[in-house]
């Protein structure tokens, strides 16, 4: 497949279940409805785990390079693998227009979403706080759907999205505490979050016919051009290859990157951007989870509380129907 350049359909027909047995009169059986999105259930729980361990691999590997380093060798070594399977198959690369969509793409969900990240946690933003302002993503993104996409979000979805956020903000109060010394970090997490709601309406606008492997090839190739930049300019390629770094870039690269991005990619293709944008709602918690079983840090009651509200919230958006 080769990426598409024609408008994505509004989401009350993007967001219909997987086609299953019809009747006579064409219609979906309503009984083949609960296996499609049982079907669909395994890639939404590894987007949402796969999401939150990028939380945590940036943080360790904050340790040994620098922000803007740290992510362009994430972006390239990511690129190259992808770009290598799409030698073997024989798959050719975009090229002219096409070419341009998916890099503009990739530099919005990638570079800007990523490297904005790390340059925030590096300036002493929390990483729990850091993936509550992510969070906000599913609202931001659906409201910029609205008028670029002409996607249509009903009472109840907004009803479920301000559930789930409210379970977020529940889960990360604990523990977080702001200083004016984390003000610029904050700013570089708004551009992170304005970043991936601007990158991934684009990718549906103009990409929604995407081919995973050459297409996410050329995205991260050019999202690592552009963190380069800044890498060689403003650090000076600072970085520090020990044995427990290869680890933790190998993580970041192959699963945040390659497997992360294309699961997003893929449900985007599938689904509305309001409904699989609502699954970073869940996002915080997992990190949360994640960072208690990894790392010994504390789940707290307030967590546990906002784990639960946020996965009705989530659940509600998914249900609802236009």
């Amino acid at each position: 497949m080769s990426p598409g350049t024609s408008p994505s359909p509004p989401v009350g027909s993007a967001e219909r279940p997987a086609p299953g047995r019809t009747g006579r009169s064409g219609v979906p059986d309503p009984a083949a409805r609960p296996a499609g999105r049982l079907a669909e259930l395994p890639a939404r729980v590894a987007l949402v785990v796969v999401w939150s361990s990028g939380f945590l691999s940036g943080t360790l590997g904050l340790r040994y390079a620098a922000p803007y380093t740290f992510a362009a060798l994430r972006f390239a070594l990511a690129g190259l693998v992808l770009l290598a399977i799409a030698a073997i198959r024989r798959q050719r690369l975009p090229r002219g227009r096409r070419l341009l969509h998916l890099a503009v793409a990739g530099v919005l969900v990638q570079a800007v979403q990523f490297s904005s990240i790390y340059v925030g946690m590096d300036l002493g933003v929390p990483s729990g706080l850091a993936a509550l302002i992510i969070a906000l993503y599913p609202l931001t993104a659906s409201l910029l759907a609205v008028p670029l996409l002409h996607e249509r979000v009903s009472a109840g979805q907004l009803l479920g999205l301000a559930l789930g956020l409210g379970g977020v903000a529940l889960a990360v109060a604990e523990g977080i505490r702001l200083s004016l010394d984390c003000l610029p970090g904050l700013c570089f997490l708004a551009l992170g979050l304005l970043g991936i709601s601007a990158g991934t309406v684009y990718q549906k606008r103009f990409c929604g016919q995407m081919e995973p492997v050459s297409g996410n090839a050329v995205q991260l190739l050019a999202a690592s051009l552009v963190v380069l930049v800044p890498a060689l300019l403003a650090e000076g390629w600072d970085v520090h290859f020990t044995a427990a770094y290869w680890p933790v870039l190998l993580w970041s690269a192959l699963v945040n990157s390659v497997i992360g991005v294309g699961l997003l990619y893929r449900l985007l293709q599938r689904h509305g951007t309001s409904q699989v944008s609502s699954l970073f709602q869940l996002v915080p918690m997992c990190t949360a989870a994640l960072g208690a079983l990894l790392l010994g840090q504390r789940l707290g009651p307030l967590t546990l509380a906002g784990l639960a509200l946020a996965t009705a919230g989530t659940l509600l958006t998914h249900r609802v129907r236009h």
